[in-house]
């Protein structure tokens, strides 16, 4: 219980900072390609790592709600098609805030405690839950390479994930 209360004021935090300060109409989403078929988009909050290719994209977290079309602007100019997945590393707003948005067309992944915490009585978001979860690790084969997911032990949240593009190293 204290866990949770602990995780659910740090995601109060940083979202309601991140609203307060945050003027998101002047928000640029900045693209940078990487490695082989992953790109990085910045804008504010976590970074989305993406991996475009013959497959479509794919996402890692989606920054906050107002963002979304920005970032959805930002992924139709890499001209690879549609987004199909939308993983998630943690449960806080600045990762999973455009999940509803993106969660409409594409599946949203993530570690089990991600989904609880979102679905959590006491966050309860409406729409935008994972529909695939795992425990410890996930693979996915997506544009030519393995896409690792791997849970971490508790730090940040009771959720965090690394991804790992295997081929574009």
């Amino acid at each position: 219980m204290r866990a949770e209360l602990a995780g659910l004021c740090a995601f109060l935090l940083v979202a309601a900072s991140g609203r307060a300060q945050q003027d998101f109409s002047k928000v640029e989403i900045k693209t940078t390609h990487v490695a082989g078929s992953v790109y990085l988009h910045e804008g504010a909050g976590g970074n989305i790592a993406v991996s475009a290719g013959p497959d479509g994209l794919l996402i890692v977290d989606d920054q906050f709600a107002p963002l979304a079309e920005k970032i959805e602007a930002a992924l139709s100019k890499l001209n690879k098609g549609s987004l199909r997945y939308v993983l998630n590393t943690h449960f806080h707003g600045d990762h999973t805030g455009g999940n509803v948005f993106f969660g409409k067309n594409a599946a949203i992944i993530a570690q089990d405690n991600v989904r609880r915490r979102l679905n959590s009585p006491t966050l309860k978001v409406k729409g935008g839950l994972p529909v695939i979860t795992f425990s410890n690790s996930l693979s996915l084969h997506f544009n030519g390479e393995e896409i690792r997911i791997r849970h971490l032990p508790p730090g940040h949240t009771d959720g965090d994930s690394i991804v790992e593009f295997t081929g574009s190293s």
